[in-house]
């Protein structure tokens, strides 16, 4: 990283507020993402104090020279840098998928979308994203404290708003159902997504969507098999993304020696319109969303 000037941002005038996120990048592009504290309050980062009032005066992609006479630039960061440095104690899903998981499931503003398996909602804030102010975005999950860290992740990098287009039910919807509503996109992050096959049949539109996330060979050839035997889903493929930086400096110029590599199998298929009969079931009676409970 170029951190060239010694410049010190003294403008009051700054871009960032309280309660905002600032990524400081050092001079080896170590990233520390920190959130900007009220006024008379700091923030310590490798062992230095920064107080409120430096951070607010700080510019977007600006230089910050600290006490010690260490160069950070200071970023408003990427969705991508938030789920890499947000606290967490579940496995994320890595950007590199994300993308992927996007692109294939074919996300769009306005959309009514399922998702099953929330961890602590780097997915969740993704889709959130994508699906802009008039998209509405349903997290079925069965462990509560992942719906509460999703809600407080949701709340502090998406803000407030962006809760009011996000319903959490706790649930197990491979015994439960997804509800009486109808989505046009599912996604899935659960050890067994074969299990919500007959779910997805009554809840995912004809000819939408369904992206399923699994770590393990047998969990992805299992989900295909099962996928490739149902009537009502077609177009079932599984890949994998490999991810590989290059060094680029004068004359030296090779892939990195570190690489993100298999982190998890993308299944994607599309539901099939197949005309009603009599005895198939009729859709499940809908879940009851969430309390929050600290």
């Amino acid at each position: 990283m170029d951190v060239g000037g010694d410049m010190e941002t003294t403008s009051a005038l700054g871009d960032f507020a309280p309660g905002d996120h600032i990524l400081l990048v050092d001079e080896r592009d170590r990233e520390y993402l920190v959130r900007v504290p009220p006024p008379g309050e700091t923030v310590r980062v490798k062992g230095e104090s920064f107080d409120s009032a430096t951070l607010c005066a700080q510019h977007d992609g600006g230089l910050l020279v600290s006490p010690q006479r260490r160069r950070y630039l200071t970023l408003r960061p990427t969705l991508q840098q938030l789920v890499m440095n947000m606290p967490r104690a579940a496995q994320i899903i890595y950007p590199k998928d994300l993308g992927l998981i996007l692109m294939w499931g074919d996300v769009a503003p306005g959309m009514r979308v399922a998702e099953v398996g929330c961890g602590h909602g780097a997915l969740t804030m993704t889709l959130l994203r994508a699906l802009g102010p008039e998209g509405r975005l349903t997290s079925f999950e069965v462990r509560r404290d992942h719906l509460n860290r999703t809600r407080k992740n949701i709340a502090r990098y998406l803000g407030e708003e962006a809760l009011a287009r996000w319903t959490p039910v706790l649930a197990d919807p491979c015994m439960e159902g997804l509800g009486s509503e109808s989505f046009h996109r599912l996604f899935t992050d659960i050890p067994e997504p074969w299990n919500l096959l007959e779910a997805a049949v009554a809840s995912l539109e004809p000819g939408g969507v369904w992206v399923a996330y699994v770590p393990t060979v047998l969990q992805m050839s299992r989900l295909v098999e099962s996928l490739d035997r149902h009537r009502h889903f077609c177009l079932a493929r599984a890949f994998e993304c490999l991810q590989r930086f290059w060094h680029v400096r004068g004359l030296s110029v090779r892939p990195q020696h570190e690489m993100k590599a298999h982190t998890g199998f993308i299944i994607v298929c599309r539901r099939r319109w197949i005309e009603p009969t009599s005895e198939e079931a009729t859709p499940p009676s809908p879940a009851e969303p969430a309390e929050e409970q600290d």
